[in-house]
C-alpha cells in the first residue's frame, strides 16, 4: 500500500444519484461547518474570487474568508470553483474577512496520512525542496519531513543538488509527535524494490546465459554492472583472456557490456559474471598454430631468472624455462646427493634450483635458438618450449644417421680382431 499525500477533492461528482438536501439537512451542515471552523479544525471551502494578495473562499452564511496568495506555490494557485482545505486564524470583524490559512491546513492533512502511513508501514511521496548538512529537507503532503543522506540512496549522493526538487518515495522511521516532525528513508524502499527485482531474476536466469548490463564502477577486484536494476560483478580475471587490468581501466560509466553468467548465489542474492567467455581464447589460436612437439625458432629477447623469452613471430613470444635450457654434461660440484639423510628439504629444493640454474647452458639475448613446442601458458598466452628436447631429438637423428651407414669394422671385429686375420 503507498499513501498519496495529496488534498482529496470532495466536491460530489454526482448530483443526480445524490438525495435532495432538506432544509433541516442543511442547517445541520452549515452548523457543524461553523462548529469546525471556530474549532480551528480543518474545513473544506469553495474558491470564490482570486485577487492580487489573497483567495477569497465561501465560508458560509453569505461570509467570505481570505488565504493569503503566499500560502500557494508558484503556479498552484486554485482556480475559481475548486475546493480547498483551510483552518481559521482570525475571525471577521466588521468590514474585515476571517483570515485562514492553507498552508496550516495541508499540513494538518498531511500530518494525519503521516501518521497513518505510518502506522501502517505504507509508503509515502513527497518532494524534495532543500539539501541541508547531513541529508535533505522533504515536504510530504505539508509536513516538514528529514532525510538524512546515507538513507537516501543506496550509494552515496554525490550531487546533493541535484535532488532537489525531485520527488521522491519513502518510508516513515521515526515521528516526533510534540515537533510534528519525520525521519524518513529512501534507500529502504529503494532496497526494497532491488530485492523484488533481484528475486525475479535469480528465478529465471541460470548459468550459461547471456545477459547486457550497463557498468556501474570498477573497483580493483573488478567492475559492478547493473542487470536492469539488479547488481551483478565481473571479475577482474573474466574481463579479458589478456591484460585483464588493462580492459578494466577502459571501463565507464554506463559502458554497455555483453556478458556471460558464471555463478549464481541465490540465497546471497550474488551474481557473478563473464565478459573472456563471450571472446576467442588466444590460446585455441596459438595452439592451432603451434602444435605440441613441433619445431619453433626465433630470437632470444630477454634472460630471465626464470628462463629466456624468445620472439618467434610478430607479438608472438615462447618462454623456456631453466630445467628446459641445455645441460653441460659434468654436474657443477656440490651438485651431489647424500641420499636424503639429515636434508633440509626446503633448503635443499632451493640448492638444487641454484645447482640446476648453475649448469644449464644459458643462450645470450640476440642469439638464434629452436625448441620443441610442449604447451601453451593459458595466464600469459605464450607458448612453452623446450630447447634442451630440440637438442637431444638433434642427437638423436645424428646417431640414427651414423648406425645407417657401413662401419668400417663390425662388432665382431671389434671385439676380436684376431680371429679375423
Amino acid at each position: 500500500m503507498e499513501s498519496e499525500s495529496k488534498v482529496p477533492n470532495n466536491e460530489a461528482t454526482d448530483n443526480e444519484s445524490m438525495p435532495e438536501p432538506t432544509m433541516e439537512s442543511l442547517l445541520n451542515e452549515q452548523a457543524t461547518f461553523r462548529q469546525r471552523l471556530d474549532g480551528r479544525e480543518v474545513v473544506w471551502v469553495k474558491v470564490i474570487q482570486i485577487q492580487e494578495k489573497g483567495v477569497m473562499v465561501d465560508i458560509g452564511e453569505k461570509h467570505e474568508g481570505v488565504i493569503p496568495v503566499s500560502d500557494f506555490e508558484a503556479g498552484a494557485v486554485p482556480i475559481v470553483g475548486a475546493r480547498i482545505p483551510a483552518v481559521l486564524q482570525a475571525p471577521g470583524r466588521d468590514e474585515r474577512s476571517a483570515q485562514l490559512s492553507y498552508k496550516k491546513a495541508r499540513a494538518q492533512l498531511g500530518w494525519d496520512q503521516a501518521l497513518k502511513a505510518f502506522n501502517e508501514k505504507a509508503r509515502v511521496r513527497g518532494r524534495v525542496t532543500s539539501a541541508i548538512k547531513g541529508g535533505f529537507m522533504v515536504d510530504v503532503g505539508g509536513v516538514s519531513a528529514f532525510l538524512p543522506s546515507s538513507l537516501a540512496d543506496l550509494r552515496p549522493v554525490r550531487k546533493p543538488q541535484a535532488m532537489v526538487g525531485t520527488g521522491v518515495r519513502c518510508v516513515i522511521l521515526e515521528i516526533n509527535q510534540e515537533k510534528k516532525q519525520l525521519i524518513l528513508s529512501r534507500k529502504a524502499v529503494l532496497d526494497e524494490e532491488v530485492n523484488k527485482r533481484r528475486d525475479k531474476l535469480l528465478a529465471k536466469i541460470k548459468i550459461g546465459d547471456v545477459i547486457i548490463g550497463r557498468a556501474t564502477h570498477a573497483v580493483p577486484a573488478g567492475v559492478f554492472v547493473n542487470l536492469g536494476g539488479v547488481e551483478g560483478f565481473v571479475p577482474t580475471a573474466e574481463l579479458a583472456w589478456k591484460d585483464p587490468e588493462k580492459a578494466r581501466e577502459g571501463i565507464t560509466h554506463g559502458h554497455k557490456m555483453r556478458l556471460r553468467v558464471l555463478r549464481i548465489e541465490r540465497e546471497a542474492g550474488k551474481i557473478t559474471l563473464g565478459v573472456k567467455q563471450l571472446l576467442a581464447n588466444p590460446a585455441d589460436a596459438l595452439r592451432k598454430k603451434y602444435p605440441a612437439k613441433g619445431i619453433v625458432s626465433g630470437k632470444v629477447s630477454e634472460v630471465l631468472p626464470e628462463g629466456v623469452r624468445v620472439k618467434i613471430a610478430e607479438n608472438v613470444t615462447a618462454m623456456c624455462q631453466i630445467a628446459e635450457l641445455p645441460m653441460k654434461e659434468t654436474p657443477i660440484e656440490g651438485d651431489r646427493m647424500d641420499g636424503g639423510r639429515g636434508r633440509d628439504r626446503g633448503r635443499d629444493r632451493e640448492r638444487d634450483a641454484k645447482a640446476v640454474a648453475a649448469n644449464a647452458i644459458w643462450p645470450k639475448v640476440g642469439d638464434e635458438v629452436k625448441g620443441v613446442v610442449i604447451g601453451i601458458n593459458q595466464t600469459t598466452f605464450e607458448v612453452s618450449i623446450s630447447i634442451r628436447r630440440f637438442e637431444e631429438m638433434q642427437d638423436r637423428k645424428r646417431v640414427a644417421k651414423y648406425l645407417k651407414g657401413s662401419p668400417r669394422l663390425t662388432l665382431g671385429q671389434i671385439l676380436s680382431p684376431e680371429e679375423e686375420s
